[in-house]
């Protein structure tokens, strides 16, 4: 059928990793991190292998996110451009980091003419759809990876993410999300790539940079059901053509629930605390946020159902406001930073 013309490298990769996933032949394989319950890695596609008229039993194989009805057209057109780049075996370190369900305030403000509720957070900003039938399975976002700095003369070290998920804004005690890091530490910035199935801890990954400008398509869906159920992840950059994929089980006395999805700005959970200073970003932009219901193909844009608009706080002592998001339209947005 197809020529492997991976075959040598995955097989050792596999081997020393802890051995091939016969499901994806010699395309994907177990990887072993400590503190992480499994991790596939999709390393790569068979010779000439064609996403675009695969079938759905292949896309899921081969681990690219599940095609969106071509009658949307964006969702649609996008999806054919991410899938279509070039697949890189991934790298993952387990960083002990946490990015948390939304810590909110209490707070909450609700716009009856635009359906659109207003809350606070402690590490959020940005938009989230919750509630609804059926639960959500499939969330997705494009932003361009914002760029850093101490302009105002930032103490200490600053974390900040951008990330696409789906439950952390319910009583729920999952999270499947991926997303960008973006760090100023010791006096200079710092960029990665993650993906993380909460509780577990950010799986660093390497093997696939990032960088401020680079256009980022990242997707998060689940798959199977109960104790079966698997995070998947798909991570396209449009500036180095590279995409990667991986999928995480479920961990241990984890329920997936889909019950919310969203499109989040961060401070990140760093030794404890998500009170760190959030690093100076002045303006990021997000694109093609849709989510999923069920098994439905079609896209549903974040602002065409009842949302909350979370704005991010100091904390709990203090009202002063960290970050915001803007709608631009029904499918993209903006976050602008308000102060460290």
């Amino acid at each position: 059928m197809y020529k492997n013309r991976f075959y040598a490298l995955t097989l050792i990769a596999g081997l020393t990793a802890g051995g091939m996933i016969a499901s994806a032949q010699n395309y994907s394989r177990e990887v072993k991190v400590p503190g992480i319950t499994r991790i596939i890695s999709h390393d790569a596609v068979p010779d000439g292998f064609d996403p675009v008229s695969a079938s759905d039993a292949q896309l899921e194989e081969f681990g690219f996110p599940p095609r969106p009805d071509t009658g949307d057209a964006k969702a649609y057109s996008r999806w054919q451009q991410a899938v279509s780049l070039p697949r890189v075996p991934l790298q993952y370190i387990n960083t002990g980091r946490y990015h948390r369900p939304n810590q909110s305030t209490g707070k909450v403000d609700t716009d009856g003419k635009d359906n659109i509720s207003s809350s606070g957070s402690y590490n959020w900003s940005g938009y989230a759809i919750v509630g609804g039938s059926p639960t959500f399975t499939k969330v997705e976002g494009l932003w361009v990876v914002p760029s850093i700095n101490n302009q105002f003369g930032i103490s200490g070290n600053g974390y900040m993410s951008e990330w696409v998920g789906i439950d952390g804004d319910c009583s729920c005690n999952d999270l499947i999300q991926d997303g960008t890091e973006q760090e100023w530490t010791g006096g200079s910035p710092s960029y990665y790539a993650w993906i993380e199935f909460i509780p577990e801890s950010e799986l660093e990954i390497s093997g696939f940079p990032v960088a401020p400008g680079d256009v980022i398509e990242m997707y998060a869906w689940k798959t199977g059901s109960g104790s079966s159920v698997k995070g998947n992840y798909y991570l396209a950059n449009f500036n180095t053509r590279k995409s990667g994929s991986t999928s995480l089980s479920i961990p241990p006395g984890t329920t997936f629930s889909g019950k919310s999805a969203e499109w989040i700005v961060e401070r990140t959970e760093v030794n404890g605390s998500f009170e760190n200073p959030l690093p100076f970003y002045a303006y990021t932009y997000m694109d093609n946020a849709f989510v999923f219901r069920g098994t439905s193909t079609h896209a549903i844009d974040f602002a065409s159902e009842a949302n909350q608009n979370i704005y991010m706080v100091k904390s709990p002592s203090s009202s002063t406001h960290l970050s915001k998001a803007y709608e631009q339209d029904a499918d993209s947005m903006w976050f602008e930073w308000l102060a460290y």
